[in-house]
């Protein structure tokens, strides 16, 4: 398959370098004419544009990819859909839900695969968490707790931070736009559809940019699951983790140290009727005569996909060209139901 990777930066090289290992013939375009040569020699790339018109247009390719900055990805898509190319667009969609049901419209006119890349899906970490939770060994879900960020200017060390695109309102850029359509993909994977949103987005630093650097919300799901996110640019320890809250304990993961911590209060709730109650020194009492809980969890070890995921992502997506897929659970409404959600005005602006 000819494929035509539509931005040069970080994960557009990504894109680039894993369809070539999975044997794709490579077109580029970029208008940083430089760093679009550099990644050519890199993956041998058959042709490359600075106009992505003339690419759609002339390059001969099967698919394209959108990895431009989030407030460029429409005209690049509705160019390459009109020349009859299958799109994987980066996340998120577009940064408006009239842009995005428009760009919709034209998607399905077309009749060609669209596929939303939320990566996220594809990394066996947290396909690891939804098995789990499909299982239901922790019986009802009650709540779930999503906290995340890193240090903006620590995120790609070789370049100014304040000209990257996620510091810059213009390019669609701050934490909600950046970071969040990840974890609101995640939620509604996990739990259905999303009913209510509160929250806020923030600029709580005093980094040189003019977008948010933190966000946190609450969102009821449609199943009557509360799902709290808080993300940030701030965190000079990056961090990532997940905690679900049931009727009989909870799952935890830190995906850094890359541990999952079950505690099941069937094997750790000791009433005072049972023997061990007095013999045991290591127990939490909330009150003397009480019940006691052995506080350790069930821990086990947790792998990371890293680029893994990405290379199933690609795989996937030309798979659903090969079978001439239109309707999947990664198509374009599952990038507008995202989208939907990070522009919903129950989420408060703290900016100024």
């Amino acid at each position: 398959m000819k494929i035509l990777i539509i931005g040069c930066g970080s994960i557009g090289r990504r894109h680039a370098l894993n369809a070539s290992k999975l044997g794709a013939e490579i077109v580029l375009c970029d208008i940083d004419e430089a760093r679009m040569r550099k990644l050519s020699l890199e993956v041998n790339a058959s042709d490359c544009y600075i106009d992505f018109h003339e690419a759609a247009l002339t390059s001969g390719c099967a698919a394209a990819i959108i990895a431009t900055p989030s407030n460029l990805h429409t005209k690049p898509a509705k160019a390459v859909l009109s020349a009859g190319l299958h799109v994987l667009m980066e996340k998120p969609i577009c940064t408006s839900t009239s842009e995005a049901n428009d760009l919709k419209d034209f998607v399905v006119k077309t009749g060609l695969t669209f596929m939303m890349g939320h990566t996220y899906r594809f990394r066996s970490e947290w396909q690891e968490v939804k098995r789990f939770l499909d299982s239901k060994p922790l019986g009802k879900i009650y709540s779930a707790e999503f906290v995340g960020g890193w240090y903006l200017p620590d995120w790609h060390i070789h370049e100014d931070y304040k000209t990257e695109y996620a510091a810059q309102k213009k390019f669609g850029g701050g934490v909600l736009l950046t970071n969040l359509s990840h974890l609101f993909d995640i939620a509604i994977w996990f739990f259905g559809d999303i009913q209510k949103i509160s929250g806020v987005k923030m600029k709580l630093s005093d980094l040189e940019i003019d977008v948010d650097d933190s966000v946190s919300c609450i969102l009821k799901m449609m199943n009557g699951v509360a799902v709290n996110i808080k993300e940030d640019f701030l965190s000079r320890l990056p961090r990532r983790s997940v905690r679900v809250n049931g009727e009989y304990g909870y799952l935890e993961v830190d995906f850094n140290r890359k541990i999952l911590s079950v505690w099941d209060s069937r094997a750790k709730r000791i009433h005072p009727t049972n023997q061990a109650y007095d013999s045991r020194t290591n127990l939490f009492k909330i009150l003397e005569d009480g019940v006691s809980y052995d506080l350790s969890p069930e821990i086990s070890d947790f792998q990371y996909s890293g680029n893994d995921s990405y290379l199933l992502e690609l795989k996937y997506f030309m798979e659903l060209i090969e079978l001439h897929q239109t309707k999947f659970d990664l198509d374009i409404d599952s990038g507008i139901k995202v989208l939907d959600a990070m522009c919903n005005k129950g989420i408060e602006s703290w900016l100024t």
